[in-house]
């Protein structure tokens, strides 16, 4: 069943391939709020780190299990 889900063509692209640039994209999100803040060249609170890095970690944990779905037989 989830290995229906994860190759859902979206935009023309898998469900699996959509989810692992939003991945991508959410990560360097998270990675720059924290480079930018330190070096004092954007006024973000902190919090917006913290729930980026949440938001990250929800679209790996998702992306991971689509991804070895065919694998596992899910």
């Amino acid at each position: 069943m989830l290995q229906t889900i994860a190759y859902t063509q979206v935009f023309g692209l898998s469900l699996l391939a959509v989810l692992g640039i939003l991945l991508l994209v959410s990560l360097l999100t998270t990675a720059s709020i924290a480079v930018l803040k330190r070096s004092g060249k954007i006024k973000v609170p902190f919090t917006w780190h913290f729930w980026m890095a949440r938001l990250t970690i929800m679209i790996a944990l998702v992306h991971g299990i689509l991804g070895l779905s065919p694998y596992l037989g899910l």
